[in-house]
């Protein structure tokens, strides 16, 4: 990437441009004549930016996924309680979720898996501040302390994962959002203290 061909603010949104475009289409599919296509310049000028498509998708997801922990961050600085920031939170990955199709995930897994520690170092960083949220949830008392939360953060997250390459495989009248809002609030309510699980109804009631 050349630094001095495109100014940081220009550079960031067009990273945000970007990104849409790859949930959408998958990485594999989109090439760089139809990512200068959508973004509707030349693909010379893409090259003068990106010294190839993988530098381009590196960056792009790299920046994408860091904006979304620092969302994730000031949502549960902002939150009344660790209940109502965990609510919003997967809110918000079923935002994201929501706007990607199956062939991205698949992508990730396959063709442009040298692109995954970008994302898992990440993800494995908010794990650290997930548990460390919910410590301060059952001081809170809006969570149960008998659980191991280590190893259910874990088991969640393998569960989220495998939800996003399924969707081609759940039942017709079941969607991809559908599904992650069910497997959610079900895991919510299964940590939830009986505090909490009257925070969550108001929560979810407040939002609906």
């Amino acid at each position: 990437m050349e630094q001095t061909s495109i100014s940081s603010e220009a550079y960031n949104r067009l990273l945000d441009a970007i990104f849409p475009i790859i949930l959408k289409n998958g990485m594999k599919a989109t090439t760089m004549d139809k990512m200068a296509a959508c973004l509707s310049m030349s693909k010379r000028t893409l090259y003068e930016i990106f010294d190839s498509k993988e530098e381009m998708l590196k960056q792009v997801i790299g920046y994408s996924h860091k904006k979304h922990i620092e969302n994730l961050c000031r949502i549960f600085k902002e939150a009344d309680t660790v209940m109502e920031a965990f609510y919003l939170t997967l809110k918000t990955h079923q935002s994201v979720m929501g706007q990607a199709s199956a062939a991205f995930y698949q992508d990730m897994d396959s063709s442009y898996a040298r692109l995954r520690p970008v994302y898992d170092n990440q993800s494995d960083t908010w794990q650290r501040n997930m548990l460390k949220a919910i410590d301060d949830g059952i001081k809170q008392g809006v969570f149960r302390s008998d659980v191991n939360y280590p190893i259910l953060l874990r088991m969640f997250r393998i569960q989220m994962e495998s939800l996003k390459r399924m969707e081609e495989f759940l039942p017709q009248d079941v969607t991809l959002n559908e599904a992650f809002d069910t497997i959610s609030i079900s895991f919510l309510r299964s940590i939830a203290s009986q505090e909490g699980a009257k925070i969550l109804e108001r929560i979810k009631n407040s939002y609906s």
